[in-house]
């Protein structure tokens, strides 16, 4: 299965949006940014159309439309109620926008439901290289603004009186979380970030609260549940991100049950 290259090109493009998505996508849930990971998934397809309207990668657009949008959210966006409100409007406003780039360009229909569904057998050499600078990247900013990231998140008031930056944490979060996001849609696609961003780590705060084993459970979980639904996927016809919404729904419901 793996001796063919389009299947390694996958199972690198897989390990590394599913090694980040664990990770972002935990503390993700922890700071209530679920929404706008949703956000930040719709506005990749405005960045994606936009390059695809000029002609050039749809990886690169999606970068610099959802850096944008969460710069905006993260500045715009001081408490819970506000950022919800900017995370709206701006949403709104980068689907429009994406709707007009589609409708100039007739010629990529096909492109455009890989870009809302993902197409990770379609990933190229030069796409992993550029997952594995960026997943550098989100790894080191992460690991230097882990401890205060983690007290600002745990007890925010303390930690502004501390001295804490929470304003710029908080921007400084969003940024990996639209970097994040970008990655994950290479293989699920836009409308389905949430399966892999955010799944894998709610199954994970299913069966524990403590920090560092859920952060490993999702990352674990998210790796696994990933590299089997290619596996499936090659055996069979659906596309890879049906299988992973399959898996992880599933995966979700039973533990939701067991732990009940």
């Amino acid at each position: 299965m793996f001796q063919y290259d389009f299947m390694q090109h996958a199972l690198w493009a897989i390990i590394l949006a599913s090694l980040i998505a664990g990770l972002v996508g935990y503390i993700t849930l922890l700071r209530r940014l679920a929404f706008a990971a949703h956000g930040l998934g719709h506005i990749s397809f405005t960045g994606a159309t936009l390059a695809l309207l000029l002609h050039t990668s749809p990886l690169l657009g999606q970068f610099a439309a959802t850096l944008v949008a969460a710069y905006l959210m993260g500045l715009l966006g001081e408490d819970l109620q506000k950022r919800d409100q900017v995370i709206a409007m701006v949403l709104s406003f980068m689907l429009g926008l994406g709707m007009l780039f589609l409708h100039e360009e007739t010629q990529s229909a096909n492109a455009a439901v890989s870009l809302l569904f993902g197409n990770v057998l379609g990933v190229s050499p030069i796409e992993i290289k550029w997952m594995a600078a960026v997943s550098l990247v989100i790894l080191i900013v992460f690991a230097l603004i882990l401890r205060p990231l983690l007290l600002s998140s745990m007890m925010p008031g303390w930690a502004a009186a501390r001295g804490v930056p929470t304003r710029g944490l908080g921007i400084v979060l969003m940024l990996i979380l639209a970097l994040a996001v970008t990655l994950v849609a290479q293989i699920v696609g836009a409308l389905l970030v949430f399966t892999l961003l955010i799944g894998p780590a709610a199954i994970s705060m299913q069966w524990t609260q403590h920090f560092w084993t859920g952060l490993i459970f999702s990352v674990l979980s998210a790796l696994i549940l990933s590299i089997l639904a290619l596996i499936l996927a090659f055996y069979n016809n659906w596309p890879v991100s049906v299988w992973l919404t399959i898996l992880v729904f599933a995966g979700y419901v039973l533990s939701v049950g067991i732990r009940r």
